[in-house]
């Protein structure tokens, strides 16, 4: 019994560190899929507002630190888009990177994605 148990024990444990936050993509993916797909928002044409009306989705990404961040830049690098979700991500990784954030001026999340790319090149040449 005892090692039935223990047995128990260990699989709880491995199950627990395969959902580590190493693999936070689907979580981010499905805060985003109900930050951008509220109903309730009608057709606002502000970004903001979307964030505004799911806080707690958005803080969720927001809490998922350096490993979301990495996540969140790899979208956007490889989106096709340039859209609602595009501009949250982008919103998103501003808000991880706080003050450490290099880019003060943007419209898109593309615009974004690039110049901070663009930044990083810059930095590695020095």
């Amino acid at each position: 019994m005892k090692k039935l148990l223990f047995i128990a024990l260990l699989i709880s444990v491995f199950l627990v560190a395969c959902q580590s936050s190493d693999n936070v993509g689907p979580e981010i993916e499905g805060n985003l899929d109900k930050i951008i797909n509220n109903k309730e928002i009608g057709l606002s044409s502000n970004p903001n507002d979307y964030i505004k009306e799911n806080q707690n989705e958005y803080d969720n990404i927001i809490s998922k630190g350096e490993k979301g961040l990495e996540y969140l830049i790899d979208e956007l690098k490889s989106s096709k888009e340039n859209g609602l979700k595009e501009w949250i991500m982008a919103k998103a990784s501003v808000d991880i990177l706080k003050t450490n954030n290099p880019i003060k001026e943007w419209s898109t999340g593309k615009e974004w994605i690039e110049k901070y790319i663009e930044t990083l090149s810059e930095r590695s040449v020095k």
